[in-house]
């Protein structure tokens, strides 16, 4: 029998049903083993323990366990964000190795040339510590030029050499002001995610399935969403109706794919349909997700005109249909698939499926109590979680993990080949930060660890650490885009404090701000307003904000 959701998120939140027999905290060790790594995005495990990394940038880099040494193996010629702010979330995405590393030494890179507009699915062979032969697979369409988000770029193989590779919707979704771009007015297509998303003839907010080949190409195995050869769709898709499927893992036993959907940016209700939320999807076999029609559990949005700017008809999850002027695709589409479960929007990723029992007896492994658990985490608060997993795929029980240890924007999550886990963290910035770094968890049977705060999280220096306001933002969405001395996406919070610390009803006035949002005063991108805290909350935020020393972020 389906348990409706919300049934099964207050029988997972009682405490002791289901409980899991997961270690403390004190029995997780966590080293570095990387760092000063900038915009760090995905990494591959070799077989070796050796680790490739991909850095937004375009740098490839090479650590070796042997010698505790990384160095740049390519330096890739990609398109990264401008001042004008284009290429926003382009340049090296991806990277995975070869199910025949050891015999090939292939691996494959999903990243942004330069030139042309595209992203591109290359294979390339690393031979005596050099990479080269690069054999080009696939090309997706890229509209750069007009400020879009949602690349996705994640890959990873099944049991049966079978590669996925995630897109995003390629979409501009800050007119639309959190809610679903749908704009069908002519020069807004970019703004229009019915192009791409829920466009059965597109490969973008999609996750692909494909077999490479010998030759550098690539086959379509059998069992995707659309029989090759069906009119108006793609044979390389398997899930559709995506915005940023941006990590993905597959189970190595099942052949579930696994990704975390990072959600829109809504903080309410409304006539055109539900806040924003975060989703952790399940793909036991090819299906469509919902987007931009439905979020979470299938909550559906309106149709919306934004010329008029009326609402409209809600969408219908058993047969939604893709009525753009945009839609080279099928008009009817799949009934929309509900996600194995979703949170209010931060920035859910997904990892591995570990397994105890695949792993040899080593001492570093992670242990039994995480058997059959699916590891997620949060890109926004560096929070991970654990998903325990039936034998058919079904969720069990859905714990926290791992919270005294700090992670700072973690980007990546795979298992070694001793069963131990390596984290890569992006690090503080969103745009070419300095201090991303590799890390290793391993388990170690004494619990001597201890579990202990060594300061603030980096993104929040300067604030009193002890202030109610700084708890708040530590937990908070606000720290995807500001940080505290450096400039993000969004300003930093002592340039803000500089702002308005000196302005009649300053905390009044920012407060306002903090729960309305608005744009213009820093920049063209927006922020969205905050209806989630009450106006004590903000107020707090706000108060440990303008707390910081006048011109705190000059160094």
């Amino acid at each position: 029998m389906k348990i409706p959701h919300l049934a099964l998120a207050l029988a997972l939140s009682i405490k002791g049903i289901c409980a899991p027999s997961v270690p403390k905290d004190e029995f997780f060790k966590v080293e570095t083993l990387v760092e000063g790594l900038v915009d760090a995005m995905e990494i591959t495990v070799l077989p070796t323990g050796d680790v490739f990394i991909a850095e937004r940038t375009g740098a490839l880099k090479w650590y070796s366990p042997k010698t505790g040494e990384t160095k740049e193996i390519k330096k890739f010629e990609v398109s990264v964000k401008t001042k004008k702010g284009t290429s926003r979330e382009t340049g090296l995405l991806g990277i995975t190795a070869d199910p025949n590393f050891m015999k090939n030494g292939w691996f494959y890179v999903y990243y942004s040339p330069k030139s042309p507009e595209v992203h591109r699915l290359s294979r390339f062979t690393f031979s005596q510590g050099k990479v080269k032969d690069e054999k080009r697979m696939l090309e997706i369409p890229q509209s750069r030029k007009e400020g879009v988000c949602h690349e996705g770029g994640s890959l990873a193989f099944d049991s049966k050499g079978n590669l996925f590779l995630s897109t995003g919707d390629n979409a501009a979704p800050f007119p639309a002001k959190g809610y679903p771009p749908l704009d069908e007015r002519k020069g807004h297509e970019h703004e229009n995610s019915q192009r791409s998303a829920s466009n059965s003839n597109d490969l973008r907010g999609k996750v692909l399935r494909i077999r490479p080949t010998a030759n550098g190409g690539y086959s379509i195995p059998s069992g995707n969403l659309f029989a090759k050869g069906t009119a108006k769709t793609r044979p390389e898709i398997y899930a559709m109706g995506c915005r940023n499927p941006w990590r993905i893992g597959v189970d190595q036993r099942t052949d579930y794919l696994y990704w975390g959907e990072v959600g829109p940016d809504a903080r309410k209700n409304t006539s055109r349909g539900p806040r924003g939320y975060c989703e952790i999807n399940q793909a036991k076999e090819p299906g469509n997700f919902g987007w931009p029609y439905f979020v979470a559990d299938n909550q559906a949005y309106a149709r919306y005109d934004f010329e008029s700017k009326k609402t409209g008809d809600k969408f219908i999850a058993t047969a939604p249909e893709n009525e753009s002027r945009l839609n080279t695709g099928l008009k009817t589409l799949p009934a929309a698939q509900e996600p194995l479960w979703f949170q209010p929007r931060s920035c859910y990723c997904a990892g591995p499926v570990y397994y105890y029992d695949d792993f040899s007896n080593s001492a570093a492994k992670l242990p039994r109590g995480l058997d059959g658990c699916l590891i997620t985490y949060d890109w926004n608060n560096g929070r991970m979680q654990l998903t325990k997993l039936d034998k058919e795929g079904n969720m069990e029980w859905k714990e926290d993990w791992l919270h005294s240890k700090k992670f700072i924007h973690p980007s990546d999550v795979e298992l070694g080949p001793d069963g131990s886990m390596y984290v890569l963290e992006y690090g503080s910035k969103w745009y070419n930060g300095k201090n991303g770094k590799l890390k290793r968890v391993t388990f170690t049977k004494a619990g001597d660890q201890v579990v202990k705060n060594d300061g603030l999280d980096p993104r929040l220096e300067g604030l009193k650490k002890d202030h109610p306001g700084t708890q708040l933002l530590a937990k908070s969405t606000c720290l995807s885009c500001h940080q505290t001395q450096e400039k993000s996406v969004g300003p930093s919070y002592s340039d803000v404090a500089d702002l308005y610390r000196d302005k009649e009803n300053a905390a009044d006035l920012l407060t306002q701000k903090v729960m309305k949002g608005g744009v213009g005063a820093w920049g063209k991108v927006p922020m969205p307003p905050n209806p989630q805290y009450n106006e004590e909350q903000v107020s707090q935020m706000v108060d440990a904000i303008l707390s910081l020393k006048p011109g705190g972020h000059k160094k």
